[in-house]
């Protein structure tokens, strides 16, 4: 039997699902009916309001649909929550949020002065928010003594999967059948011991940049054909370790933390694990997350920055320092 509403609850559940496509609607509504009547049985209530609507859709939805809630919620507080994107006041006074994720009890496998870093930043601006991010975490590992390399993915030449599958083929030498900067870039992956990734979000997803990227690296899974079966196996062996950094323009820091967290499944699928995650919010609005000088708004976040820098030394040495804020990064 489906759950009874209050007047509020399906006006809300209405609004919720109007803002979804026809085709999905069947399958958003079945989904939050069942989350909905697991809720009511625990709160003990006959009725189901707003607030357990809102509360049963987030089970179905990601992040993401934040500020769609904001806007069923309060229109007038929404409409102030927008106000970044249109007056230069709001846009400086919107606060820009870093979150360090509960990081990996894991150690490194050597010395990080003995360690080699490679930073991949799929971004297409050069200085933006998610390149001081980068950089911040360079900086950090840098102090600790480890030798790093700072790869821009929009300025190498990478031509897309073309799906031959050759790579999955018995006896097959080469990592890929595409002739391109990838070739060098396996490489350099597989004499790294520490990789930092990291990625703006524009369309909730990360940048086509990084997407065409991590398509590239499925010919390091590999199969062993033998008589009776077939097994895979991977071209990298454990031990590497990694950190995923995702910066968005929304002000809600942990609204693309799904994407971050796939980035995350994805790299552990080829046995680079990540131990650091950072999500970081507020990088859109007037200015489009610079200022008026051109220069990215992370930078004027010193405190925030500061837990950038603690999980890049914890990235390349298992321990962190305590270190001062600085005005500027370089």
């Amino acid at each position: 039997m489906e759950p009874v509403f209050t007047r509020e609850g399906q006006e809300t559940l209405d609004a919720i699902l109007a803002h979804r496509p026809h085709i999905v609607r069947p399958r958003w509504r079945a989904q939050i009916m069942r989350h909905l009547s697991l809720l009511m049985l625990e709160a003990g209530v006959s009725e189901a309001d707003r607030a357990l609507v809102t509360v049963a859709t987030k089970f179905v939805t990601s992040g993401g649909f934040a500020a769609h809630f904001r806007r069923i919620e309060d229109v007038v507080a929404f409409r102030k929550y927008r106000a970044w994107k249109f007056d230069k006041d709001v846009y400086y006074q919107v606060p820009r949020r870093v979150k360090r994720w509960p990081p990996s009890p894991s150690q490194p496998n050597k010395p990080a002065s003995e360690m080699k870093l490679l930073a991949f930043n799929a971004s297409p601006r050069k200085g933006g928010n998610t390149e001081v991010l980068i950089k911040e975490a360079m900086r950090a590992a840098t102090d600790a003594g480890t030798s790093v390399e700072y790869i821009r993915i929009q300025s190498l030449n990478i031509k897309c999967c073309i799906g031959c599958r050759k790579c999955k083929q018995p006896g097959y030498e080469p990592l890929c059948s595409i002739k391109d900067d990838m070739t060098e870039i396996y490489q350099k992956i597989i004499a790294a011991d520490a990789l930092i990734i990291g990625f703006p979000v524009y369309t909730g997803r990360e940048a086509a940049q990084l997407s065409v990227f991590w398509d590239r690296l499925d010919c390091f899974r590999r199969y062993d054909y033998n008589e009776d079966r077939i097994t895979s196996t991977r071209v990298l062996e454990p031990g590497r370790r990694a950190m995923v950094i995702g910066t968005w323009g929304a002000q809600d820091v942990d609204m693309y933390d799904h994407v971050v967290q796939q980035l995350c499944i994805l790299a552990g699928g080829h046995r680079i694990e990540p131990v650091e995650a950072i999500s970081a919010a507020g990088f859109a609005g007037m200015l489009r997350g610079f200022d008026d000088d051109g220069k990215a708004m992370a930078l004027r976040y010193p405190e925030e920055l500061t837990k950038v820098y603690q999980a890049g030394r914890a990235l390349v040495s298992g321990s962190e320092p305590q270190v001062k804020t600085q005005e500027t990064v370089t």
